[in-house]
């Protein structure tokens, strides 16, 4: 039983040495988390939680929101195409 403890101890170790390397290197987890930003489509400044990232930007919500929309319309309009 005190063995298993012992492996379990180690493992957890080992994750938590693991984990504190990923965000140490360039695109750690923690490197990518932003505390203050800027939305890269309108520049109004959001807080950790109030963006979106993506395709690496960061999108205030209108803006995530908006740019969903105009991806919604061009699909619907290649699908609404002469065939």
């Amino acid at each position: 039983m005190a063995e298993k403890k012992k492996d379990e101890e180690k493992e957890k170790s080992w994750m938590e040495k693991a984990a504190e390397k990923a965000d140490r290197e360039e695109g750690g987890r923690k490197a990518r988390i932003v505390a203050h930003a800027t939305c890269s489509k309108c520049g109004k400044e959001v807080e950790e939680g109030d963006y979106i990232e993506i395709r690496g930007r960061l999108l205030c919500a209108e803006c995530y929101e908006a740019e969903l929309e105009t991806t919604i319309d061009m699909g619907a309009a290649e699908g609404a195409g002469a065939g």
